[in-house]
């Protein structure tokens, strides 16, 4: 199918008059009041990763911030933007529209997660099952995000063993009216058209007593792979396939019966849908057919998506004087439904041809992966802080309980099973169910004492006890099943150190050190193991598969700077060390069915961040983020020899991991230059941004076991996007460009078992747009 750009240029001449009209409009709106939070330093950002409200420079953690006038400059849209900029962070793209969050190198697909997503003070992560992974809400009337780096336990309620992201929502108000909108249409090279528009607005319904803040969104991101099916009489081709829809709406009241109580009952809604994946087919390096046309997929079902979640919440907050009570209880009720083509997925891990067997009518490959999560979590935190005052001691204490509940049902079905050429009862090749149960119960607080004016310590723990109940079935979905269940129940103490001198006005000085912990967690062990399977689990020292997964932890140690420099230099610096111990790893034995779940071996994450924001003259202003991580294996871990019946030798002895191993990509850099200036008295401003993100390759080590060519390299990434815009008073209109050099630097590759297809995400083509935005 042959792309066309007609629409690209089409899109170039509607932005162009646009821009020239909107130029004419802003002329005659207000002048921008000094002072406007769209130029704002963003090391000005208050911030509440301390629970408290500081700056960026008073606040000693590593933390980023943005505000929702900095995403709209940056064009940051999803998570995929925010983690793309940030120093420290990224995104690991997984099958079937799942991703990774990964703080400082620490990530992993199995367990319970290792970094926090938080929505306001509701933590929504969730258990990997399946292909579950977290959802993030979308870039809109967000007051800020905060993205903390390190683990977080004594002052967040669910705790965190990486990280964690905060999104914090717009609020009420009773005094005063604010509002916000955003519209915007694009084209992306060879793909369709993307557009959004969302509208938010609040204020007092009645004044001093009550307010209420209301948002609505919808955003359209056009597709740009074609889907043809490969397989003779497959399926109907479909052109830009992988369209997403992506709707939200937040509303919030604030009620102040008293002048020392609130009451903020608020409601969350995202539904995300998506079309197709963002992977097209390319040919092993080792086949020899045609090559496959660029960005194009050779699926033969359609596949989709839908992932909706709403998260309810009450937060009450009274002042008792020397300190503010406060309590936040939230439900979050998420439900998710794939469906996606699993014809190549098992032709690959069979070895058989892309093409199939080429009998149509008599042999049907069609398969389709439909699987349907649940997470439902009920969340209480109870926190009590002292409030400023004279006394050299601050605290904070709080109360957490959590009942998160999991499902994930999976039917692997066959297009027509009389004619599918591996054997299916009901249709069903396979069926899976998994549910899991976490509940926790958390006491958790942190003491800061002030020994003098400028030095300050801190010493926080948490005390959690947390079970785990699991239960699995696997089979065709008949009562001969296999049923399998487990359950774990662990008490952690997870302390953190601090100690802060503030040496002047424009200079801190910071360390710290803590512990961070993830739940463990049970295995499915099978009723009927194969006798092989035994024989092997007993070569490698197990008895049979373990039941159970103990928790892993990290205690992490960091030392930091930030400051400023005059009126042309801020900056936030720092150097830290990660210590893994007993990581959750997965094993895949010979002959056993399903790789399992064990704790093995240590691991380390040495590195830097740093931000700095230089403004050399009026209106000119320098972003400089980088990262520089070194995360690598502290322990070589061996497999024995596989040995035969007659005890001779089947396989040698390998390492499963080598001491010195690097399992994450080094360095993430992001440089940024943004201009204003006033154009006359009209009360126009106009601004220009670029940007380049970078995130630096991996080679993997190929002496290890189950290595694969297919893998040897994690490609560098190169992005860069630009905007040119004008802003007068309340209203902002600005061209853009993303993906500048229309780079395909490789995202993530899919090569299953030893078939033909390997499936690759690269970023989106350069796309060419126009947003406009108000606010009062």
């Amino acid at each position: 199918m042959i792309k066309t750009k007609a629409s690209n240029r089409l899109l170039a001449t509607i932005s162009m008059g646009a821009f020239m009209c909107s130029t004419a409009a802003l002329a005659n709106d207000q002048v921008p009041e000094q002072g406007d939070a769209r130029t704002r330093n963003p090391s000005e950002i208050v911030v509440t990763a301390t629970r408290r409200d500081t700056t960026i420079l008073r606040t000693p953690v590593s933390v980023s911030a943005y505000s929702q006038e900095d995403l709209d400059v940056r064009g940051v849209r999803n998570i995929e933007d925010l983690a793309r900029m940030t120093p420290g962070l990224s995104l690991n793209q997984g099958a079937f529209g799942a991703s990774y969050l990964v703080i400082r190198g620490l990530t992993s697909v199995i367990g319970a997660t290792m970094n926090g997503v938080y929505i306001d003070d509701t933590p929504v992560q969730v258990r990997s099952l399946s292909t579950t992974s977290n959802f993030y809400p979308a870039m809109f009337d967000l007051e800020r995000i905060e993205v903390l780096r390190g683990p977080q336990g004594t002052l967040f309620g669910a705790g965190a063993m990486g990280g964690a992201i905060r999104f914090i929502t717009a609020k009420p108000s009773v005094s005063e009216y604010s509002g916000y909108g955003r519209a915007e249409l694009a084209t992306t090279e060879g793909g369709a058209l993307s557009y959004e528009a969302g509208a938010a607005v609040g204020g007092p319904l009645v004044e001093n007593k009550i307010g209420f803040r209301a948002s609505g969104y919808y955003r359209r991101d056009g597709g740009y792979i074609d889907r043809v099916p490969y397989i003779q009489n497959g399926g109907t081709p479909k052109q830009n396939a992988n369209s997403r829809d992506t709707y939200v709406g937040n509303f919030a009241l604030l009620l102040k019966p008293t002048e020392d109580l609130t009451i903020t009952p608020s409601v969350f809604y995202q539904k995300a849908n998506r079309n197709e994946s963002d992977q097209f087919w390319e040919w092993r390096p080792n086949v020899d057919l045609p090559p496959f046309p660029a960005f194009t997929s050779g699926e033969s079902i359609p596949s989709f998506g839908r992932d909706r979640a709403v998260l309810y919440a009450v937060k009450a907050e009274a002042d008792l004087g020397p300190a503010r009570l406060i309590s936040n209880t939230s439900y979050l009720d998420r439900k998710v439904v794939n469906s996606d083509d699993g014809t190549g997925l098992l032709l690959d891990i069979l070895g058989l041809p892309a093409a199939g067997f080429g009998l149509p009518g008599i042999i049907d490959e069609r398969l389709s992966v439909d699987v349907t999560i649940r997470q439902r979590t009920l969340t209480q935190e109870l926190r009590l802080m002292s409030n400023p005052s004279a006394s050299p001691i601050s605290y904070s204490f709080g109360l957490f309980y959590q009942n998160a509940r999991q499902s994930a049902v999976e039917f692997n079905r066959a297009a027509r099973p009389d004619i599918f050429y591996i054997p299916s009862i009901n249709g069903n090749v396979n069926f899976g169910n998994d549910r899991a149960l976490d509940r926790q119960f958390a006491v958790f607080g942190q003491v800061d004492y002030k020994l003098t004016d400028k030095l300050s310590v801190s010493a926080g723990a948490r005390y959690s006890y947390i079970e785990f109940d699991f239960r699995g079935v696997t089979g065709n979905n008949v009562p001969t099943d296999v049923v399998t269940s487990g359950s774990t129940a662990e008490s952690p103490i997870t302390p953190k150190f601090g100690i802060e001198y503030q040496a002047t006005d424009d200079l801190m000085i910071y360390a710290s050190a803590g512990k961070g912990f993830r739940p463990g967690g049970s295995n499915v062990v099978p009723t009927l193991p194969d006798p092989a399977c035994t024989a092997q689990l007993r070569n490698l020292g197990y008895e049979d598969v373990p039941r159970q997964y103990r928790s892993d932890s990290t205690w992490s140690y960091e030392v930091g700077a930030k400051g400023r420099a005059g009126r042309w230099l801020t900056f936030a610096a720092n150097a830290f060390q990660i210590d893994w111990t007993d990581v959750q790893r997965s094993r895949t034995v010979v002959n056993c069915a399903s790789p399992f779940i064990d704790n093995l071996g240590k691991s380390r994450a040495r590195g830097v961040e740093a931000q700095f924001t230089i403004t050399p003259v009026t209106g000119l202003s320098l972003d400089v983020n980088f990262s520089y991580t070194r995360a690598t294996v502290q322990e070589t871990l061996i497999r024995p020899a596989i040995l035969n019946p007659d005890g001779s030798v089947a396989s040698p002895a390998a390492n499963i991991v080598t001491k010195g191993d690097r399992f994450a990509p080094p360095w993430i850099v992001s440089l940024a230059g943004n201009y204003e200036t006033s154009l006359g008295a009209s009360g126009l401003t106009g601004y220009g941004r670029v940007q380049w993100d970078y995130r630096s390759g991996l080679d993997n080590p190929s002496g290890n076991l189950g290595f694969d060519p297919l893998y040897a390299r994690v490609f560098t990434r190169n992005f860069v996007a630009a905007r040119l815009g004008g802003r007068a008073g309340n209203t902002d209109i600005s061209l853009f460009i993303n993906n500048v050099l229309n780079s395909r630097d490789e995202l993530s590759r899919l090569g299953i078992g030893p078939g033909q297809r390997l499936l690759r995400q690269v970023y989106r083509p350069r796309t060419f747009g126009v947003t406009a935005s108000y606010r009062f």
